[in-house]
């Protein structure tokens, strides 16, 4: 039997297309999913493997632990990116305790991708704030700022780690 909503349930009904988490997952996703075609192709680098490259350059030494602190990647993950950067010889570790407390910095190879791919990526950020004014912009970056504010106090409130 097919049910129709009423006016009063479809009123109701959660709208997933105005769900803010939703919208900005859907904007991230669409322009990380631009940018990694460009440089996975050209680079063979993966999305997650192209942020760890990212982080280790602008933190180095750093952590594995410390790269999923800084880009909210689980463990996981974390792990199959750095294992293809070190198996590419992109990046290299200085022992620690675990694999997890090694530091991590970008080896000579790592350093001419990281200067090869950073300027793609720029190009599509570009593009994309170009379609908004100076004052959007700001808007724009304002408004991020709260938010991840925000969403910081509510995970520390929550207990939860971002």
């Amino acid at each position: 039997m097919l049910l129709i909503a009423s006016h009063n349930e479809r009123k109701n009904m959660f709208d997933l297309d105005a769900f803010l988490p939703y919208r900005l997952s859907i904007l991230s996703q669409t322009i990380s999913g631009l940018i990694a075609k460009e440089y996975e192709s050209k680079f063979g680098l993966t999305i997650n493997q192209w942020r760890c490259l990212v982080i280790v350059h602008t933190h180095q030494p750093i952590t594995a632990k410390e790269i999923g602190t800084l880009t909210l990647l689980d463990k996981m993950t974390i792990s199959r990116a750095l294992k293809a950067l070190k198996n590419r010889f992109l990046i290299k570790s200085l022992p620690g305790a675990d694999a997890r407390n090694q530091m991590l910095s970008l080896t000579k190879t790592g350093q001419k991708i990281y200067r090869e791919v950073i300027p793609i990526a720029q190009s599509y950020e570009s593009q994309l704030l170009n379609t908004l004014t100076t004052e959007q912009k700001h808007t724009l970056d304002a408004i991020i700022n709260k938010l991840i504010r925000e969403a910081r106090e509510l995970a520390t409130k929550d207990n939860i780690q971002t």
